[in-house]
């Protein structure tokens, strides 16, 4: 039975109206369907051992019996006999269905990509027929027709069969290649038919949904509306469980679209500990392109004064005065749309200022779209005060954890490449090894730039934007913190190395 005749069936077995007649026509007058059932035989007597045993036995003896009928007689009953045969076709369709599905877990695909999961799953992992949830992180599924999910925790649907899911409280996006179109997902308040798409789909407590074309188009309804309606890229609706259909903004940026696959093997890195100090500090690691760049101390009075040296997480670490303080390499950073991991450890005091928050990290152009900055978010306007913050310039996204503690917290951010990569889609942050909810994500393409006459190479402690006119003026864009065991990879770090730079400060490290 092919997919176009079992997705019919599926239709007219959930209520969809303009299914009955094509079922109807296909029943009488196809041979070769009407041969398909009676290949069901053999199967069927397992039923004999479940809950419909007796009816459903009985029922499967009337079926195939109405169907070996001569096809002259079938002819002369026309009408009469192809509704009873399409209503005793779909009980016998659907009794096998779920006698089958109860005793046999069926595969509907498996995981191929995992963030911030923890040990809840494997890469590689069965992804089978029923109910499936996500309590932590990112997954991505690879479905068996193609269809590729990425869910967002905390999430829990039902997988129907490969072409049908429900999806009952969480965020997903499913990408649909077009040999899969027809693709569908149930809410509580809505229904999805895909017609050739990327879509993203989100469920609240209360059962209430909203829809948001990310590319191509599709069909939506309520549950109990009779007619779809179709919707095309930028299109959204929102739907309750009274039936109510609003039309909303689109917002892309709600959803993450894409996850990073495998890292470099041997990823190359740099690392400065602070452990080491004459007249520079020294950089360690693997080098990137076969170099390494001692970190150098800046005062805006132009003296090599370093930051102050503190009792680090590992050794010793360095604490900037917020004042005029920076270390300044030779290192011009990691370009266009790269991937990339920038990890340390920062300690925020208690009585922390806002405007004391720029800089923790930054390389690139300070213009518009072209820089790789990391600090405290300093601006009310972006988020919350005292998050982890990752910018490009005029876009950004900011963390929900407050680290103005005066404790110790690792922080890592990862940029996973690619021609589209983007700061709402592409990045993940973690603080303290777990994986960070972002208040707000701008939607901008990452392309930092490295060879423009006014591109910075890597700072420590100074907001990338500082000028001559800011020093002029008395504004104070300098990071007072602490700062310990700084590394920049060339690659996207997995949230296992992650942990193993926060435990054993080396990604190499056996975690045991």
């Amino acid at each position: 039975m092919n997919p176009h005749d079992v997705q019919l069936i599926e239709r007219y077995l959930v209520g969809d109206k303009n299914s009955e007649r094509e079922l109807l026509e296909r029943i009488v007058s196809d041979d070769e369907f009407k041969a398909e059932l009676k290949k069901q035989r053999q199967m069927h007597r397992l039923l004999k051992y479940s809950v419909y045993s007796k009816s459903s036995e009985d029922l499967s003896s009337a079926i195939i019996n109405k169907l070996q009928n001569e096809k002259k007689s079938v002819k002369s009953n026309k009408k009469r006999i192809s509704v009873l045969a399409a209503a005793c076709f779909s009980l016998f369709i659907f009794f096998i269905t779920n006698f089958y599905w109860l005793q046999t877990p069926v595969s509907v695909g498996s995981i191929s990509k995992l963030a911030g999961v923890g040990s809840s799953f494997v890469l590689g992992q069965s992804v089978t027929a029923g109910e499936f949830s996500l309590d932590a992180g990112y997954a991505e599924i690879t479905l068996t027709n193609g269809v590729v999910l990425l869910l967002e925790s905390p999430a829990i649907l039902d997988f129907k069969n490969v072409d049908r899911l429900v999806l009952s409280k969480g965020a997903l996006v499913a990408k649909v290649p077009p040999e899969a179109i027809g693709f569908a997902v149930d809410t509580p308040s809505a229904n999805i038919v895909d017609l050739g798409t990327e879509f993203g789909v989100t469920v609240d407590t209360a059962g209430s949904s909203q829809v948001h074309v990310l590319d191509g188009e599709v069909k939506v309804k309520t549950p109990q509306a009779k007619e779809y309606e179709n919707l095309y890229q930028n299109d959204a609706r929102s739907f309750d469980l009274n039936q109510q259909v609003a039309v909303i903004q689109s917002q892309p940026n709600r959803f993450m679209r894409t996850l990073p696959g495998r890292r470099y093997q041997q990823p190359q890195y740099l690392h400065w500990s602070f452990d080491y100090f004459n007249e520079e500090f020294k950089c360690d690691g693997s080098g990137i392109k076969q170099q390494c760049f001692p970190a150098k101390s800046r005062t805006l009075e132009g003296d090599t004064k370093a930051p102050e040296r503190i009792k680090g997480v590992f050794g010793q670490a360095v604490s900037f005065d917020g004042i005029s303080q920076w270390l300044e390499t030779e290192f011009l950073g990691i370009g266009g749309n790269r991937p990339r991991t920038v990890a340390f450890w920062v300690k925020v005091p208690q009585n922390f200022d806002p405007h004391q928050g720029f800089g923790i990290l930054s390389w690139g152009l300070p213009d518009k779209l072209s820089a790789w900055q990391i600090s405290i978010n300093p601006l009310d306007v972006s988020g919350p005060l005292g998050r982890i913050r990752v910018g490009t310039n005029e876009a950004e996204i900011v963390g929900t954890t407050d680290l103005r503690d005066n404790q110790w917290h690792h922080v890592a951010v990862v940029l996973f490449g690619g021609d589209k990569a983007d700061l709402s889609t592409h990045v993940l942050m973690y603080i303290d090894g777990s994986l960070e909810r972002s208040y707000g994500k701008s939607i901008a393409r990452v392309f930092t730039e490295l060879h423009h006459p006014q591109s910075k190479p890597l700072m420590m402690g100074r907001n990338i934007a500082f000028s001559d006119l800011d020093n002029e003026r008395k504004v104070n864009r300098f990071f007072r913190g602490g700062v310990d065991e700084v590394y920049i990879f060339d690659t996207a770090l997995t949230q296992q190395d992650i942990h193993k730079l926060m435990r054993y400060n080396s990604i190499a490290h056996s975690v045991r």
